[in-house]
C-alpha cells in the first residue's frame, strides 16, 4: 500500500477513534480483606480540624479494600456521609449519617469488580483530579461479615463510582446520626467566623459589592439577659448571599440595640488580598449591615429572612 494512503488511513482512523492514548497494562486489584464489623470512618475534614472521633466509631479498624471476594454475597451496604452536616449547635456540636441499604447488589458488585484501565502513559493529558471526598463503604453479608471494596480506576486515575451510585439506589433501611464535638477553633476554620462575636468598627468607605466576596458561613449570636453577647450556632448556606448586597442604600440614623446579630465576613476580589473582612448583620433592632470600615448599611427583608 503507497505510504501515502497509508498515512491517510491512520489520520481517517485517528479521527473516528479520537486517537487513544498509549496505555500502560492495566493491574489487577486483589479481593477486599473480610473483616468482622463495620464501623464509618470519620469524615475527612474531621482530621484536618483535630476533631476527636465520638465513641461508637473511636475504634475503627483499617481492612484492605479491594474487589468484593466470589464467595461474598452482600446483604446489606452501609455508607457514612463525607463530611459534617452544614449546622453547628451552640453546644459546638455538628453531626454526620450513617446509613444502611438493603436490596439486589448485583448491578453493584458487577460495576465494583469491574476492571481498572491501564494507566495512560501520558499523564499531562489529563484532566486535573478533583479533590472531592467520598462515602465512606462497606459491604455486608448475611453471616456479618464485612468488606471495603475499592473502585476500578480509568487511564487517568479516576475511581469510577457506578457501584456506589448503584448501592445508593436501593432502598434505605436506616439511619444512624452520629454528633461530634467541635473546638472554637474547629467552628472558626470550618465556618470562617468565631464563637466570640466580632463587632466591625464603622468606617467611611462605601462598598463596591461586585469586588468582595462574602463567605456563606455565618454564626448566630444573641444577648442574654445581662447584655452578654453568646454564641447561638453557626451554619454554612447552601449559597452565598453576597449578591444581595448590591444596591443596598445606607442605613438611617438609628439608636436601637439588637439582641439577635449574625457574623460573616468578606474578601476582597483582587490579587493579594486574602485577608477577611469582619461583617455583622442585626437581625432584629436596626437592622443593618455593619462592615469593617465601611459606612453601614441597610439590610434587606430578603437577607434578614435567609439569616434569621
Amino acid at each position: 500500500m503507497p505510504l501515502r494512503r497509508s498515512i491517510a488511513i491512520a489520520l481517517l482512523l485517528c479521527v473516528s477513534s479520537g486517537c487513544a492514548h498509549s496505555r500502560e497494562p492495566a493491574i489487577a486489584r486483589p479481593h477486599a480483606e473480610i473483616g468482622e464489623s463495620a464501623v464509618c470512618n470519620l469524615p475527612d475534614e474531621g482530621r484536618f480540624l483535630g476533631i476527636e472521633p465520638p465513641p461508637e466509631i473511636a475504634q475503627a479498624h483499617w481492612f484492605r479494600s479491594g474487589t468484593v471476594p466470589p464467595d461474598f454475597e452482600p446483604a446489606a451496604a452501609v455508607t457514612c456521609d463525607e463530611s459534617f452536616g452544614p449546622s453547628i449547635t451552640a453546644n459546638l456540636t455538628t453531626n454526620f449519617y450513617e446509613h444502611r441499604w438493603e436490596g439486589d447488589f448485583t448491578a453493584a458488585v458487577a460495576k465494583l469488580n469491574a476492571p481498572s484501565e491501564g494507566r495512560r502513559r501520558d499523564q499531562g493529558s489529563c484532566p486535573v483530579a478533583s479533590t472531592v471526598p467520598l462515602a465512606d463503604l462497606w459491604l455486608i453479608d448475611a453471616r456479618g461479615r464485612i468488606v471495603r471494596p475499592s473502585y476500578p480506576v480509568d487511564e487517568c486515575g479516576f475511581q469510577q463510582l457506578g457501584g456506589l451510585v448503584e448501592i445508593e439506589k436501593l432502598d434505605e433501611v436506616r439511619r444512624t446520626e452520629h454528633i461530634v464535638s467541635l473546638t472554637p477553633d474547629a467552628v472558626l476554620q470550618r465556618i470562617g467566623c468565631g464563637t466570640i462575636r466580632l463587632t466591625p468598627t464603622i468606617g467611611e468607605q462605601h462598598l463596591v459589592a461586585e469586588r468582595y466576596w462574602v463567605s456563606d458561613g455565618i454564626c448566630r449570636y444573641t444577648a442574654a439577659a445581662g447584655g452578654e453577647v453568646v454564641f447561638a450556632g453557626a451554619t454554612q448556606l447552601s449559597e452565598s448571599f453576597g449578591e444581595s448586597f448590591e444596591h443596598l442604600r445606607r442605613a438611617d440614623a438609628c439608636s436601637e440595640v439588637a439582641r439577635t446579630t449574625v457574623g460573616t465576613t468578606l474578601t476582597r476580589a483582587e490579587p493579594g488580598y486574602t485577608e477577611p473582612i469582619p461583617v455583622l448583620i442585626e437581625v432584629d433592632g436596626c437592622q443593618r449591615i455593619l462592615i469593617q470600615g465601611h459606612v453601614p448599611l441597610q439590610a434587606s427583608p430578603q437577607i434578614i429572612a435567609r439569616v434569621a
